[in-house]
């Protein structure tokens, strides 16, 4: 938050804030970002140890609403443990990997999966769940992510579920719903051309899987399309990754806000729409994005009498941030700060920009 304001004027903010959250109707945290191709590679490693224990660790970061997105899914190495009921990763393996990950790409070590194979275990055992909340309060995380992967009843196709703990949690779980990405992770692209990094490869070439629960994606679900939307090929939007990356906002930003609409404009930008305390507001993506950085346009829902005119262009807001800050928080700030001075002005009528 700028200096300079008063300590009234913070407190707003902070009422308004606690408000939303609580009335927002969204649960947090409860989904796991990953792309496809990560699956699919999982899978293949589930499908090289067909009747034995194998597995792996997840590396991506968490969301502002708590939910993890997983960037690059690890194998195991080549001396790894693996036993009917028991896998163990090697921890020289594991540190080097992840150090070149965090290193290269910012990433976090953000949970572990493993495989019952044929056991009909389907959720984490007792002993699963113990280790997990010991490696949680043993290292001070707040979170940790654990998936369980099985093969299906008297088939081959590899099933995969997701679950979340909780530092301090007793060992308890929640299940999560996968939100499937398109396409193959950025990292993963980046890192088939960084030598010397110990990854390890899975020897099936093809393997069918089914991430339970799960959505697809569907960037223009939100509204009634006639036809498929068409992208310059310039735009963000043109790319599985970049179109994956405005779902992954749209569902942060509904976690604070309710009814937010993906659109599309004339000039074939994309935004995403919603209404607060009497305006609606746009987040317009440039096609250049995240190069160029986004605006909110905002106006009345409802416009003042006498006021028409003022109103016929929207007031723009302009996102102030550098590359890799959170989008949605510095949007979730810039709308607060814009809702609190008209409060505090008690005026409509469009003033000059903010930025």
């Amino acid at each position: 938050m700028a200096r300079g304001h008063s300590e009234k004027f913070r407190r707003t903010i902070a009422a308004s804030v606690h408000k939303r959250t609580e009335t927002s109707g969204v649960s947090r945290g409860d989904k796991a970002f990953i792309y496809e191709g990560e699956l699919e590679t999982m899978a293949r490693f589930v499908s090289d140890y067909p009747s034995i224990e194998t597995g792996g660790d997840l590396f991506g970061f968490w969301t502002h609403t708590g939910s993890p997105m997983i960037e690059y899914v690890l194998g195991p190495s080549e001396t790894a443990k693996h036993d009917d009921a028991a896998f163990h990763q090697e921890s020289s393996f594991l540190k080097s990997a992840g150090g070149i990950l965090h290193d290269l790409h910012g990433l976090q070590h953000v949970g572990t999966w493993h495989s019952h194979h044929r056991l009909g275990l389907t959720v984490p055992s007792n002993g699963d769940s113990n280790t997990m909340q010991r490696a949680l309060d043993k290292n001070g995380f707040n979170a940790w992510l654990l998936t369980i992967c099985n093969f299906a009843d008297k088939s081959d196709r590899v099933e995969m579920r997701a679950y979340l703990y909780h530092a301090h949690g007793g060992g308890e779980r929640r299940q999560l719903t996968w939100l499937i990405l398109p396409g193959s992770s950025p990292v993963r692209t980046a890192m088939e051309a960084v030598k010397g990094f110990p990854h390890g490869e899975p020897r099936t070439p093809v393997s069918t899987y089914e991430a339970i629960p799960s959505t697809t994606f569907a960037v223009m679900a939100a509204t009634p399309q006639t036809a498929n939307p068409t992208f310059p090929s310039s735009s963000f939007m043109a790319t599985p990754e970049g179109r994956g990356e405005l779902y992954r906002l749209s569902q942060e930003l509904s976690a604070l806000e309710r009814d937010v609409e993906i659109l599309q404009r004339e000039d074939g930008r994309v935004s995403l729409a919603f209404e607060r305390d009497g305006y609606s507001f746009e987040v317009v993506f440039p096609h250049s994005y995240p190069v160029v950085k986004p605006v909110v346009e905002c106006r009345p829902v409802d416009i003042p009498a006498g006021q028409e005119e003022s109103w016929k262009t929207p007031r723009t807001l302009f996102v102030a941030m550098d590359r890799g800050d959170n989008v949605v928080t510095h949007i979730e700030d810039l709308v607060t700060t814009f809702l609190v001075n008209r409060e505090h002005t008690g005026s409509d009528a469009p003033r000059d920009r903010e930025g």
